[in-house]
């Protein structure tokens, strides 16, 4: 939670055009290898804070094992010179009287798109304390997303206390405000702060928030620190049990045994106001080598001031600086780029995908806005169109350890039914990258099961619903294992379907040989007509057995779903425990008729199949989740 925001709103910055990118400003660029800075107050300032920024993600992901290798999105810093220039950017901080003004900010939004604004001429220890707690978060939700809310909370705040040295690093740091809100109480019973979530009026409510921060802090540093770090383990067992899907109680009573003791050495640590903190080797500096350092033109200043508007709903400015931008320097892709989030941003359709190709067209190596246009692509227009998959080889090519790209390749290959095990590849590598990503994870679970590892993907889908309260991502799960079940079920029809036709395709051999022995020499062998080798006649067994002439059967429709000229067909027949899904590559290329007399000549399948009952003639499917490749539909009634 940002802790300078009203909850529940990013920042809004109100960024007058004219003050950002004015012409008379002089803005220089500084690459390092995960920060742009984008800065007015000199090359030696940008310098300085890329080098502090990169010092400060190297401290935080040491201390996460996942988090140590894997890449991270790269971040983009606003510094400016001085708290007037901050003003410009977040004026509701200065607006009302007596209000703290923010030495700087952290926001992240959707697509990996992170942004800071900071005054580099802040004063204090640590005055970007509030920034490196919300920068912290971001460092850890791919790898940790259902952390409890005082945990995630109260490790940002013993991090974002972090302070930097020459030599060394201080880490937990006691902080003085978080101090004086201890020091006026009340302190939240430890079962009921255990338990508080995003809507628990301790997370909203401003009377209650301060208070809820303060404490969490202090388990936290007392579960970290305190005597001399003798309930570390502890903390673990507590971590270990909720990521096992152990409830908060349960939890709690394994890891801390009794809570009301737990409370009062608690109230004791506190009491004493003397937080210990521990000093660890200062992590070592990128070399000044790495950073790249360039002027920007007026185009590219309004670009990243118009992507920053863009990304905090301040549209009207955002488009007004990024059209200038496009119209300075038609061959600017940033300007393109930037367009098409502003668009995200307003929830229109097309426009993104139009300038995502403009950018792209620009600059074609640019691995985000490769991705982005798959993404866009796959959701608004096609999960088969083939440039989606151009795209994100393109992209993870560009950038191996590019997660997102990654998974959405997985699905892209999966949903398709092509490649799968190198769409396994693509899934295991997005997870393995973002462990804590569930979307990542649901991806791996239709790879499993298309793959039919049906153990593995019950294992992993028991493992997702245990660790995620969103009833839209559970209902997903739910979905796939529906199919698990009946493609389980389908394959066994199947498997014993082969086991009967080998052991008739034997008893025939075995009477063909016992016929030879008894032939006498002066006489042929009469010919055998064998019966073709098929399933059992009878209703468990597997309808999709024969190539060639099709197969017909006669089932209430009760779902149809049309994606542009695909379309699919669910209906459920009556000896069939299970609903079949057969598909029509080209709908219109297959044959309609109809015996109701109210249904007109020119059948409009996709608005008006559902509810009839039709005999439904195909043949048999390369793919495996489906049931046949519809030839004709002839409604029935």
């Amino acid at each position: 939670m940002r802790r300078h925001i009203a909850p529940g709103a990013l920042v809004t910055f109100f960024l007058a055009a004219a003050a950002i990118a004015a012409p008379t400003e002089k803005w220089v660029e500084v690459r390092s290898p995960n920060f742009i800075v984008v800065c007015n107050a000199g090359e030696g300032q940008a310098r300085k804070i890329a080098l502090q920024f990169e010092q400060i993600r190297s401290l935080f992901r040491s201390s996460l094992f996942y988090a140590k290798t894997n890449s991270s999105p790269v971040i983009t810093i606003m510094a400016v010179k001085d708290e007037d220039s901050l003003r410009e950017l977040l004026p509701e901080y200065w607006a009302e009287k007596g209000r703290t003004h923010p030495a700087g900010v952290f926001l992240g939004a959707g697509y990996d798109q992170f942004q800071v604004a900071l005054n580099v001429s802040a004063h204090g220890d640590n005055p970007y304390e509030g920034l490196y707690h919300e920068y912290y978060h971001s460092v850890t939700v791919p790898y940790f997303p259902g952390l409890p809310v005082w945990v995630a909370e109260g490790m940002a705040d013993f991090y974002g206390n972090s302070v930097i040295g020459d030599k060394t690093a201080n880490l937990g740091m006691p902080n003085a405000g978080l101090i004086e809100e201890l020091r006026r109480g009340p302190f939240i019973p430890l079962p009921v702060l255990f338990k508080v979530d995003h809507n628990s009026p301790y997370y909203n409510e401003q009377n209650k928030v301060s208070i809820f921060y303060a404490e969490s802090w202090a388990v936290i540093h007392y579960l970290m620190l305190g005597d001399r770090s003798a309930h570390n383990p502890s903390f673990g067992v507590y971590l270990s049990a909720l990521n096992q899907g152990a409830s908060q109680d349960d939890a709690a009573t394994k890891a801390f045994g009794n809570l009301r003791k737990l409370q009062e050495n608690l109230d004791a640590y506190i009491g004493r106001f003397t937080f210990p903190a521990v000093e660890v080797p200062a992590p070592a500096k990128v070399p000044e080598s790495s950073l790249s350092t360039r002027a920007l033109s007026r185009a590219e200043a309004d670009a990243y001031s118009g992507g920053f508007l863009a990304l905090h709903r301040q549209y009207e400015q955002s488009e007004s600086l990024l059209k200038e931008a496009a119209q300075i320097d038609p061959k600017l892709a940033l300007a393109q780029k930037n367009l098409a989030f502003l668009h995200i941003s307003r929830d229109e359709r097309a426009e993104p995908l139009a300038s995502l190709s403009a950018a792209i067209a620009l600059d074609s190596q640019d691995a985000t806005t490769r991705y982005l246009r798959a993404q866009l692509t796959f959701d608004d227009v096609s999960h088969s169109h083939t440039q989606i998959e151009e795209d994100l080889r393109q992209a993870v090519g560009l950038k191996a350890d590019f997660a997102a790209a990654n998974g959405l390749l997985g699905v892209y290959l999966s949903t398709n039914n092509e490649k799968l095990p190198e769409a396994l590849t693509f899934a295991e590598k997005a997870v393995s990258l973002e462990p804590g990503n569930t979307y990542f994870q649901i991806g791996l679970l239709q790879v499993l099961a298309l793959l039919r590892r049906y153990d593995d993907a019950e294992t992993l889908a028991r493992r997702i619903r245990a660790n995620t309260t969103d009833d839209g991502l559970r209902s997903e799960v739910d979905r796939i294992l529906t199919y698990v079940t009946q493609a389980r079920d389908y394959d066994a029809r199947e498997r014993q379907s082969k086991e009967a036709a080998a052991a008739r395709a034997n008893a025939l051999a075995a009477t063909a040989q016992a016929d030879q022995a008894t032939v006498r020499p002066d006489e042929a062998p009469a010919e055998r007509v064998s019966e073709p080798a098929g399933p059992a006649d009878h209703g468990e067994a597997p309808l999709l057995k024969r190539r060639g002439q099709p197969n017909e059967l006669i089932g209430v429709v009760v779902q149809v779903s049309c994606n542009g000229n695909e379309m699919e067909v669910t209906a459920k027949v009556a000896e069939r425990p299970a609903p079949l899904v057969f598909h029509a590559k080209d709908r219109t290329r297959i044959g309609y008729t109809s015996n109701v007399p109210a249904m007109h000549k020119d059948i409009e399948p996709c608005s008006e199949l559902q509810g009839h009952t039709a005999r439904l003639r195909f043949t048999r499917s390369e793919t495996k989740w489906l049931d046949g490749e519809l030839v004709h539909v002839e409604v029935e009634k």
